[in-house]
C-alpha cells in the first residue's frame, strides 16, 4: 500500500509581487500541478488517510496526500480556495508561535532577507560584519566558510552558507540578533509587523478545518527536534497540541510534521506516548504504509513534479 505525499511551503503569485526573488511556487504553477496530480494520482483526504491508519480502511491505488507546512497566509488566500474549487482537502502544519505570539520564524526571516537581496556578495559582507561585531574573529569566520559552504539539493553554496549560519551554526542568541538586524535592513519592516501579513490567523485555520482541512502539529517554536533535549521536545509538542486543542483539533490520533525534517528516537518515543499516529518527514520518496513506520512518512517536494 503506497502513498505519495507532496510537500508545499510558499504558494502565491510571486513574479509580480514585492518579493519576486522569493523561492516558492507560483500560484499558476500550483494550479497546473494539481491538474497533473489529479490526472496521475488519487488524492485522498486526511480523513481517509487516518481511517486507513486507525481502522485499516483500504486506500486507492496511487494514493496521494497534499501537505502544506508553516502556516502561511498563502495557504488561506490561495491554496484553500483552489482546493475547495476542486473538492480536495489537505494537511496544514502551522508553528503555533507564529500565529499565537506573532513570532517570525528565523527560517522565514532568512527567506525574505535572501528574497530582498539582489547581491549575494553584499549580503555575505553584511553577515560577516555583523558576526565580527558580535565577537567573532576572522579565523573563526574562515573556519565557518570552509566547513559550511556546501551545495544542497536546492541552493547554491553561498545561499546554503547564509541559511545554515543563521539557522543553526551560530550560537542561538547571536544568530537571532543578526537575523533581526539583517531582516530590518533588507526587508524594511519589523519582524512582528511582518507576521501579520505572512501567517494565517487562528480564525482562518478554524474556517479551513470546518471545510475539511486537517491542521496538525509542527511544534510550537518550529525547532529542530533532534537538536534539543527530550524534555524540550516534549514541551514543544505539548505546547503545540495545547494550541491545536484551542482550535478544536482532536487530542488523539493526531498527525505530526517535523520542522526541517529533524527528529530522533526520543521524538518517536514521545509521539507514541502522546497518541500521534503519523509523522511526515522531508525524506524523499514514496511511502509504503504496509511496511514503513507511520511516524516516518516520506514526502516529495513540489519541485519533484511538473508545474
Amino acid at each position: 500500500m503506497t502513498l505519495t505525499s507532496v510537500m508545499y511551503h510558499y504558494v502565491r503569485p510571486i513574479a509580480k509581487s514585492r518579493f519576486p526573488n522569493l523561492k516558492g511556487l507560483e500560484l499558476s504553477g500550483f494550479v497546473r500541478q494539481l491538474d497533473y496530480l489529479q490526472s496521475t494520482y488519487n488524492i485522498i483526504s486526511p480523513e481517509h488517510f487516518l481511517a486507513h491508519l486507525i481502522n485499516g480502511e483500504r486506500l486507492p491505488d496511487r494514493a496521494c496526500t497534499l501537505t502544506f507546512d508553516d502556516g502561511y497566509r498563502d495557504h488561506f488566500d490561495f491554496v484553500f480556495p483552489e482546493l475547495m474549487r476542486r473538492n480536495l482537502t489537505g494537511f496544514f502544519f502551522p508553528p503555533a508561535c507564529a500565529i499565537r505570539d506573532k513570532s517570525l520564524l528565523d527560517v522565514n526571516a532568512i527567506h525574505f532577507i535572501l528574497a530582498s537581496s539582489d547581491d549575494q556578495t553584499t549580503l555575505l559582507r553584511d553577515l560577516k560584519t555583523e558576526c565580527m561585531a558580535a565577537g567573532m574573529n576572522p579565523a573563526q569566520w574562515d573556519a565557518y566558510r570552509n566547513s559550511v559552504n556546501v551545495e544542497n539539493r536546492y541552493d547554491a553554496p553561498e545561499i546554503t552558507f547564509v541559511k545554515r549560519m543563521l539557522q543553526r551554526e551560530l550560537p542561538h542568541q547571536m544568530r537571532s540578533s543578526i537575523t533581526k538586524t539583517l531582516f530590518e535592513k533588507y526587508v524594511g519592516i519589523t519582524p512582528t509587523d511582518f507576521c501579520t501579513e505572512l501567517y494565517v490567523t487562528s480564525d482562518e485555520l478554524r474556517e479551513m478545518m470546518a471545510n475539511g482541512m486537517y491542521v496538525g502539529n509542527h511544534t510550537y517554536n518550529h525547532v529542530w527536534l533532534n537538536s534539543v533535549s527530550k524534555n524540550e521536545q516534549k514541551q514543544e509538542l505539548e505546547l503545540s497540541q495545547d494550541y491545536l486543542s484551542s482550535l478544536g483539533v482532536p487530542s488523539d490520533n493526531w498527525v505530526m510534521c517535523y520542522p526541517y525534517g529533524g527528529y530522533n528516537a526520543d521524538t518517536l518515543a514521545i509521539l507514541r506516548t502522546m497518541g500521534c499516529v503519523a509523522g511526515f518527514t522531508v525524506k524523499v520518496g514514496t511511502a509504503n504504509l504496509a511496511t514503513d513506520d507511520p511516524l516516518q512518512i516520506n514526502r516529495f517536494d513540489t519541485n519533484d513534479f511538473p508545474q
